[in-house]
């Protein structure tokens, strides 16, 4: 693994662009994994050579140096989910790269905060993620981020800036006393927080959604409108929660139209074993559970899940299970 020719094998090419990083339209991507825990890296370029040796140098240095010291030289690619609802369950997600050191400047380019913008505070310890959405809530009209680097010095900065809307990580809220039942949540200092979930890929994003909800909508957004239609600039005041909500309930009403004919003609083709996949699946049964379930091998499972995606005309389990659940 440490022969760059070795992660030739391993590229993928990108569908999703984080337009701070600066990459090309087609670019490669590697997914490296080491003890137990593994991320996708975005590679830059799209020159078959260099992004193998590029995977090949991020390999190495995760190694030698560790996740830590590789987080903060290489970006890596995240999915940010954003909690609008608990039951049903209202995700908007997107998909971002932390900014690293070398391309911090993208995102830390002073904003003027001016008194006719919605101030919002981003709560991550993650220095490359911080960075990233400061990024994309500076890309908002009306509003501009305000960073706060660790649960501890949330208060005081809060005091200072006096934000409209707390960004918050899921896995911060316990560190700072804050229980999220799920939606816009009111703090005591009286500004409304949202929570955001982090994930590895797509996959991750829907087993790890709450189970138990009576629905479920994640939809994708650009990274330079995390807060288009949900949160019109200028209405966000007070924390009446659920006042707030209505513009994110109408947007994904909105979403709820009549599936297209092709779309049904898709589902159609399944065989009752892809269903029955795809049922587990929704479950958010990981494929060595779909396999004792079904009674078939592991590699069975995958080649299921292969023709799913073929038939359906999707790239990621996320959305053959959205795509299922439509119907």
């Amino acid at each position: 693994m440490t022969d760059a020719r070795f992660w030739q094998e391993q590229l993928l090419l990108r569908r999703y662009r984080f337009p701070a990083a600066g990459e090309p339209e087609k670019s490669f991507a590697v997914r490296i994994g080491h003890a137990g825990i593994g991320y996708f890296f975005p590679l830059g370029t799209g020159e078959l050579e260099a992004a193998a040796r590029m995977a090949c140098q991020i390999y190495c240095t995760i190694v030698k140096q560790g996740w830590e010291a590789a987080g903060k030289l290489f970006p890596r690619e995240l999915i940010v989910s954003f909690e609008w609802s608990a039951n049903p369950i209202l995700w908007t997600y997107t998909t971002v790269h932390t900014l690293v050191v070398r391309l911090a400047d993208i995102a830390t380019t002073p904003v003027r905060v001016r008194a006719d913008l919605q101030r919002v505070l981003i709560v991550e310890t993650d220095a490359g993620l911080r960075r990233a959405l400061e990024w994309c809530i500076n890309c908002q009209p009306g509003f501009c981020a305000i960073a706060c680097e660790s649960p501890e010095t949330f208060a005081s900065t809060a005091a200072t800036h006096k934000p409209r809307l707390v960004l918050l990580n899921r896995s911060l809220a316990e560190r700072m006393g804050i229980e999220f039942s799920g939606g816009l949540t009111p703090l005591k200092s009286g500004v409304l927080a949202l929570a955001y979930s982090v994930s590895v890929d797509g996959d991750h994003m829907f087993v790890s959604t709450p189970g138990g909800a009576e629905g479920y909508m994640l939809k994708r957004v650009n990274p330079t409108s995390l807060l288009d239609q949900m949160l019109p600039p200028g209405n966000i005041s007070g924390t009446d929660a659920e006042a707030h909500l209505a513009p994110a309930k109408l947007f994904f009403k909105g979403l709820l139209r009549p599936r297209s004919g092709q779309h049904v003609a898709a589902l159609a083709k399944l065989t009752p074993r892809e269903n029955e996949v795809l049922l587990l699946l929704s479950k958010g049964c990981v494929d060595k559970e779909i396999a004792s379930a079904m009674g078939i091998s592991v590699w069975t499972v995958h080649g299921h899940v292969k023709k799913i995606f073929e038939r359906l005309s999707v790239w990621t389990r996320t959305e053959a299970v959205i795509r299922y659940l439509e119907k």
